[in-house]
């Protein structure tokens, strides 16, 4: 009943996420709507007010920049444009030592690296130890939400899934990230969605793993038929919530919209109550792991989560999950049109032959074991295969977890520096 009614939470913020809501009206929407009780588990106490659920931490409120230099840290920003038109937002941590270029999940952007703090953010812990690091944002993120030929509010914007991103925007950045710097090669550590476009830019563009000194695939996204996220319970209608959201002319999805922020600012903050429901949120997508909450910065986290993506890109990761095979985007009719087949391609990972290290956690909802294997089975060059000694460690932790920096960072350090 619960996975029911966080679905029912799940499918509010696709669609209520994209329009002007405010907080008191998000506060009495949870109120009032008995679907969520379950799910809240008296997070929210009826008699609360908004300016109860307001409790802020200081860097809540600032930006990817600001955090860094705030942590004296120097901070660079970049703009690069796509050869469709899209403008796409990088971050840089300067230093002499080796590239290492981050990318982040579904949902999500370059803040995931820097918002757990100077103790546990990959971007500083790497940065510590002398490493040049660099942080991209995929087309209709916070970062990357523009575009020459189109608007944002045209849904023309909006139409590509993951496969854009590795075909077009992660080569334009390792382009972009190389001619910078004046190297050869750089250093790809990326998380879920992270992962998954790595693979499709080297499976697909071979020339491109003579670019990477090593990759580094924190929770691999790629083969997904056996994850235990209930996300599996929205897949099998992912077209009639895409008739639905276009419909609707919902054409992305929770991204930073006044809802979204007034949401944040009403549960995502420092009042325990709400505090536990914002928690539940990341929990029941990716896994359950409390012992590693990092509450310190969990509240940052929040206001710079979610980033948000296209629907087509959660529709793409559907189909993953329903055919268990990592393959393009089902336009189904138009497929023959599209590909010159009835069934669209898979992606040929055989051809990857870049260094490849890949982490998991037993706790990942997102990335199952047994679909991770399947993956690392078909990779030529596999030089790691990594289990993470946490006995919960989940999809998340890889970005929020506290322990990054003793769980992670050892092994990533003796891996990379192999290829340095």
């Amino acid at each position: 009943m619960k996975k029911t009614k966080f679905i029912g939470v799940l499918i509010f913020f696709f669609i209520y996420g994209q329009y002007d809501v405010s907080s008191k009206d998000i506060l009495n929407t949870f109120r009032i709507n008995s679907m969520l009780h379950g799910v809240l588990d008296n997070s929210i106490n009826p008699n609360d007010t908004v300016s109860d659920l307001s409790l802020q931490n200081p860097d809540d409120f600032l930006n990817i920049t600001e955090l860094i230099k705030k942590y004296n840290y120097p901070a660079e920003e970049y703009t690069l444009l796509t050869k469709d038109g899209y403008k796409l937002k990088v971050f840089r941590i300067p230093a002499d030592g080796p590239v290492v270029f981050l990318m982040h999940g579904l949902i999500c952007s370059s803040d995931d690296f820097i918002t757990p703090g100077v103790k546990a953010g990959l971007a500083f812990l790497l940065a510590q130890k002398g490493y040049d690091v660099w942080m991209g944002n995929a087309r209709g993120n916070k970062h990357s939400r523009d575009n020459i030929y189109v608007k944002p509010s045209e849904k023309e914007f909006w139409n590509f899934s993951f496969h854009e991103m590795g075909i077009i925007d992660l080569p334009a950045m390792v382009d972009f990230v190389l001619d910078k710097t004046g190297k050869d090669k750089l250093i790809y550590v990326g998380h879920s969605q992270g992962t998954t476009i790595f693979y499709i830019m080297c499976s697909l563009l071979p020339e491109y793993n003579e670019k990477i000194s090593v990759m580094v695939s924190l929770s691999a996204v790629a083969f997904m038929s056996h994850i235990r996220s209930p996300l599996r319970y929205i897949a099998p209608f992912n077209e009639e919530l895409l008739a639905i959201f276009y419909s609707l002319g919902v054409y992305e999805l929770l991204s930073e919209t006044p809802t979204i922020q007034a949401f944040q600012n009403t549960f995502c903050n420092t009042n325990p109550r709400a505090f536990t429901f914002c928690e539940k949120i990341i929990f029941f997508l990716g896994g359950f792991n409390y012992e590693q909450t990092n509450f310190e910065h969990l509240t940052v986290v929040f206001h710079h989560f979610p980033a948000g993506s296209s629907a087509k890109q959660l529709v793409h990761f559907a189909q993953l999950i329903l055919s268990g095979y990592f393959r393009q985007y089902d336009y189904g009719p138009k497929n023959y049109e599209k590909y010159g087949s009835i069934i669209p391609p898979s992606y040929p990972v055989g051809k990857i032959t870049a260094p490849v290290a890949v982490f998991y956690g037993i706790g990942d909802w997102l990335s199952e074991s047994v679909d991770v294997k399947k993956l690392t089975s078909k990779l030529p060059n596999l030089i790691e295969l990594y289990t993470v000694e946490n006995e919960n460690w989940s999809h998340f932790d890889f970005v929020y977890a506290r322990d990054i920096k003793t769980l992670i960072l050892p092994k990533l350090l003796s891996l990379i520096e192999k290829y340095v």
